[in-house]
């Protein structure tokens, strides 16, 4: 389930800049504002930079993500060394036998 809910931000993205874009057309098709009037004074080259801004920035996060989590799968869990003077619980360990040692049966 977790896996699946991986691309539910890029979606809320997207469905909030849909939302935003189709609320603009009531006005404009009821005649409250002219189409000429509800677009942005953005010039042309401006918006392709920002494309491309925003393309780059996505692909690096993505890429650095992607890096991070291969480089965590090919480590096992018992690559990482115990802390010194950590005690060792294991699945089971009652919160009483955490906090006296002495409790513990020996090993």
């Amino acid at each position: 389930l977790a896996m699946l809910m991986g691309p539910t931000g890029f979606v809320a993205v997207l469905a909030g800049w849909i939302t935003t874009e189709v609320g603009r057309q009531p006005y404009t098709v009821y005649g409250h504002l002219m189409t000429i009037e509800s677009i942005a004074p953005v010039e042309a080259p401006a918006v392709a930079a920002s494309l491309i801004a925003f393309i780059f920035v996505y692909f690096a996060l993505f890429g650095a993500g992607t890096y991070y989590i291969l480089k965590m799968m090919n480590k096992l869990p018992g690559d990482v060394a115990p802390l010194p003077e950590t005690p060792t619980r294991t699945a089971g360990t009652t919160q009483l036998a955490a906090k006296r040692p002495d409790a513990l049966p020996a090993e």
